[in-house]
């Protein structure tokens, strides 16, 4: 866990791809996509299981690990109608029934595919904090505070010699709007171009350090 000074908040950032508060009490993950590999499975794909299972836990063990006193997803929680089963909706009500503590969710483009939402969670367009605000998509900020977001699953590329290159989960911070890294296990990351202003942060090893930007490919 690090912690960074942004626009007067503190912000603990997690190698697991989340950030604490500690302020406000707050946790806040974007990206769990519960019941990816379900939804693969649902369409034949040999996919393993087990991805729900090990998010919760994760989620979980970072709740007790910061003492959190409120747990925010900022946006796709849930990844497609298909990835609900029995099987996982029991999982999620499990995990609501132990952690004991306010849950939110800031609907996002995959929750909106939702006819209904498993064991009474219920989505919003956003969450304030103080003057901190969050949303899923970056694209939905105001200049008038900080914003918290997801959707982008933003990665970075690093130079590592001649044409090699490492990619890595970072988490994003361009103006006033900070965008989380996917909390998912099961997925995937996209190449987010950095802008002459933008800082990155990406885990190594047990630790989110800033990037220096001639790092970046």
């Amino acid at each position: 866990m690090n912690a960074f000074q942004i626009h007067g908040e503190t912000i603990q950032f997690f190698p697991d791809g989340a950030i604490f508060l500690p302020d406000h009490g707050a946790l806040v993950v974007a990206d769990v996509h519960l019941g990816k590999s379900a939804t693969f499975r649902a369409k034949g794909l040999p996919v393993p299981e087990g991805d729900t299972s090990r998010d919760l836990i994760r989620l979980a063990t970072l709740v007790q690990q910061t003492q959190a006193s409120r747990l925010i997803v900022a946006g796709d929680l849930f990844h497609a109608p298909a990835g609900i089963t029995q099987e996982i909706e029991g999982a999620i009500q499990c995990f609501l029934d132990q952690l004991d503590i306010p849950f939110h969710l800031v609907g996002g483009n995959h929750d909106a595919t939702l006819k209904r939402f498993p064991c009474a969670i219920s989505a919003i367009e956003s969450y304030d904090i103080g003057t901190l605000r969050i949303i899923h998509d970056p694209k939905d900020t105001t200049e008038d505070r900080l914003h918290l977001a997801g959707h982008w699953h933003p990665v970075v590329r690093i130079k590592d010699g001649g044409r090699r290159s490492l990619r890595l989960r970072c988490f994003i911070l361009r103006n006033r709007t900070l965008v989380l890294p996917s909390f998912g296990s099961f997925t995937g990351g996209a190449v987010i171009p950095l802008e002459p202003n933008d800082r990155a942060f990406v885990a190594i090893r047990e630790k989110v350090v800033e990037l220096p930007s001639q790092l970046v490919r």
